[in-house]
């Protein structure tokens, strides 16, 4: 719905009455990569004889930089990166199946970008040839070999098929909540007050299509007050709300279908996110809970996927004859007949395998782990994860599957918050332990002018999960607040356990020898 689409559809519209015109534009470059685009680049593609992209870059929202690692800058004072498209649509139509799309790049500071432009046209330009292809359409170049490798790996969807985005609160200051009991007084409180009161007092804005405050009220009502369950909020941040199922009730989208299998016993949950706006891929993460739609995304919704299903009358994950069973493991039947193949194991749904006969499905869950925390895999495969659901490659190593598999165990231990951590940090300075301006400076995290967290390297403190900048998000998140002697061994724990992940991520790549495998 942005401006500048609907003008781009306008003037697409005006030439298609016309029969022949060209169209420029500078825009947003947005359209170029973002999956949400990918009919508007079809389309045009259809409408158009030739296309001209000459993306100018300078997008300070993903922290673009030129090639060579200097300064990109932005030819206008905004954040967005910008583009320059060039339609044409011929009087005479040229035989084609589909528009010839070029493409350039402009990186750089603002006084070359401007120069190059003032002394250039598209005919002095150097232009790439692009094969926008199904079901994306990019209209950036792509290594066509590279993709071919990568897209022999499992897409997570096709693996794992049963997933949804996370719950959608509509109202997260009423809804989630940082102990049980803080929700439990929500609740009791919110649930007394007159409809208008209540929408005054929590500030609950005007109702929509999918949330009223009526139907929170009369949701809680109806299925009482004993509902209270633990959240994954954010990165390491585990809250609580009330969870009663229903959808358009005290939660908008509970996403009952998929975050029921969380709830009924013991589970593991992967959280990734289907493209990445900002930044490169860093979007993985394990839940034993129900999550959140942003959980693990800064910008993106991320999907949860169960590693098990249970059994349940809403859903038609079990047949008659699969009624004795007590949980299947969500691998599609392609899927783990593909691991039984390659690695030459059987494949069994609890416990762990023996890597000798026999393989499990915590087993794989742990190797894809291990995978997606891979530097290597990040930065092999960063243009592809940036827009579609990551990939697994499997291998044919048992030895190499069971290294990783051991090492994704370790990786899902600590971001449970079960593994058993040191720390060298401290907390010296005694005082009311508000957190106010939360800054780092000579390897302090200062959560006011005299209080501080020390000893906490520079690569810790910056190390992001899914955009978010763990460190400062969790003090941040609690500004204005006093830190209990739980809040700061909590945090204690968050700095060793980002220690410890960096140390693993490493090691992983030690491991692999090479991709593909």
């Amino acid at each position: 719905k942005d401006d500048y689409v609907k003008f781009i559809r306008f003037a697409q519209w005006r030439i298609q009455q016309t029969g022949y015109g060209i169209l420029g534009f500078v825009t947003n470059h947005g359209y170029l990569e973002n999956t949400t685009f990918r009919g508007m680049r079809q389309a045009l593609m259809q409408d158009f004889d030739e296309i001209y992209i000459l993306d100018l870059h300078g997008n300070s929202k993903k922290k673009e930089f030129a090639p060579d690692g200097s300064i990109d800058n932005n030819v206008f004072d905004i954040q967005q990166g910008v583009a320059i498209g060039i339609f044409v649509k011929y009087r005479e139509p040229k035989k084609r199946s589909s528009a010839g799309v070029y493409h350039a790049h402009l990186h750089g500071k603002r006084a070359l970008k401007y120069q190059y432009l003032m002394e250039n046209s598209t005919k002095t330009t150097q232009w790439t040839k692009l094969q926008p292809q199904a079901p994306h359409y990019l209209f950036a170049p792509q290594n066509r070999e590279l993709l071919a490798e990568y897209e022999q790996g499992w897409k997570v969807t096709e693996m794992m098929p049963v997933n949804s985005v996370g719950i959608v609160t509509a109202r997260d200051s009423l809804t989630i909540h940082q102990s049980p009991h803080a929700a439990m007084r929500t609740l009791k409180d919110f649930i007394e007050l007159d409809t208008e009161k209540a929408r005054l007092k929590y500030n609950l804005g005007v109702d929509t299509r999918d949330w009223k405050v009526a139907l929170a009220q009369n949701d809680i009502k109806e299925h009482g007050l004993d509902r209270i369950m633990p959240v994954l909020y954010r990165p390491f941040d585990t809250r609580f709300t009330c969870y009663t199922g229903k959808s358009r009730g005290f939660i908008c989208m509970p996403r009952t279908e998929v975050m029921q299998h969380m709830l009924q016993g013991e589970n593991l949950g992967l959280l990734t996110t289907r493209k990445v706006e900002a930044g490169t891929f860093g979007h993985a993460l394990v839940t034993e809970v129900i999550a959140e739609s942003h959980a693990v995304s800064l910008k993106e919704i991320n999907y949860l996927f169960p590693l098990f299903l249970y059994p349940s009358k809403k859903t038609a994950y079990f047949a008659d004859n699969d009624a004795d069973i007590a949980r299947k493991p969500n691998f599609s039947p392609e899927f783990i007949k593909d691991v039984e193949t390659r690695l030459n194991l059987q494949f069994i749904v609890e416990d762990k395998g023996d890597f000798q006969r026999t393989i499990s499905a915590l087993d794989i869950f742990h190797y894809a782990y291990a995978i997606f925390h891979s530097p290597r895999y990040r930065q092999r495969y960063a243009e592809f994860l940036k827009i579609d659901f990551p990939r697994l490659p499997l291998t044919r190593n048992k030895a190499l599957f069971q290294q990783l598999a051991d090492l994704g165990e370790k990786l899902v231990e600590i971001h449970l918050m079960k593994a058993d951590l040191e720390t060298e940090t401290h907390f010296p300075i005694v005082g009311n332990n508000i957190v106010d301006k939360v800054a780092y400076k000579e390897n302090r995290v200062y959560i006011n002018k005299t209080q501080y967290f020390d000893n906490v390297k520079s690569e810790v403190w910056e190390f992001q999960i899914g955009g978010y900048q763990v460190c400062q998000k969790w003090l941040k998140d609690r500004k204005g607040q006093a830190l209990s002697y739980d809040d700061c061994m909590h945090y204690f724990y968050i700095l060793s356990a980002l220690a410890a992940t960096q140390e693993l991520m490493k090691k992983s790549d030690t491991i692999i020898p090479t991709f593909p495998f």
